[in-house]
């Protein structure tokens, strides 16, 4: 497996847990009045962002070489 089949794996990976975890602790937070775990639920929607920005990300990098990227868009 290449390094870009298991970064997309990864990033699809993350994102399903964060939205579980995202799921959890907004429904355990606002049945239970807690400020804590709301606020921690707002940092697994950060952290869906962030695995988002990694499945784009690895997305263009995984592109061929073309005329203006001689050496390919690994680099991104």
């Amino acid at each position: 497996m290449d390094r870009f089949k298991s970064a997309k794996i990864a990033g699809i990976f993350g994102m399903l847990g964060n939205v579980f975890l995202l799921v959890i602790k907004i429904t355990v937070g606002l049945v239970s009045n807690s400020q804590a775990m709301i606020a921690d639920a707002a940092n697994s929607a950060g952290d869906i962002f962030a695995s988002l920005m990694t499945f784009i990300g690895n997305k263009i990098a995984s592109k061929p070489v073309d005329n203006n990227h001689n050496f390919g868009h690994r680099k991104i």
